[in-house]
């Protein structure tokens, strides 16, 4: 496949990336909350959740950047156009929950009773809070709803994205794989 044809390849390592990252977020996120852990173990998962959501955010501004940069291929012109408009609805909202959730985290830390710093990289940087929400248990408990709620609607939309790239693979021989993987 020609570059016109497939994404560059720091989009194409991002892309996997955030996928793999996305599903550790929330098997671990998952398990934090309803695992029968420790108390020390569940802290220490909650700290390794919440760096992994900044280097999450941090992904998806980096993603955004290259997306603008390079080029992005379009769609092969046997895929009709109302399923392109899908295609691109679906995207977008992808874009839109891999920002939402991370943020939704930050204001759940920012808003908690306990004030706990979020460290990342090994502990070298810690992530500020945002200024206001101290102690604000409403914020809280809407961040925390949406953030449930938009992790939820995000293993839908990967299940559809998924199934779409199936679809077109199998019953009409469109190998879109090919566009977001290494030749």
């Amino acid at each position: 496949m020609t570059n016109s044809t497939r994404y560059h390849s720091f989009a194409i390592a991002l892309h996997w990336i955030m996928a793999l990252g996305f599903m550790f977020m929330a098997g671990s996120g998952w398990y934090m909350v309803n695992g029968d852990l420790p108390k020390a173990e569940q802290f220490d998962l909650y700290q390794i959740h919440k760096a992994s959501g900044v280097l999450m955010l941090w992904a998806l501004v980096l993603r955004v950047f290259i997306k603008f940069v390079t080029y992005t291929p379009l769609l092969p012109n046997s895929i009709p156009k109302e399923q392109k408009k899908m295609a691109k609805l679906g995207h977008v909202s992808l874009y839109i929950g891999l920002l939402l959730i991370p943020v939704t985290g930050w204001v759940m830390v920012s808003a908690s009773p306990f004030g706990l710093p979020t460290l990342v990289f090994f502990d070298w940087l810690k992530w500020p809070h945002i200024p206001g929400l101290a102690k604000n248990r409403e914020a809280q408990i809407i961040a925390s709803n949406v953030h449930w709620y938009g992790v939820l609607t995000m293993l839908l939309l990967i299940v559809g994205h998924i199934s779409a790239v199936y679809v077109h693979t199998v019953k009409h021989n469109i190998k879109l794989i090919r566009r977001m993987w290494w030749n």
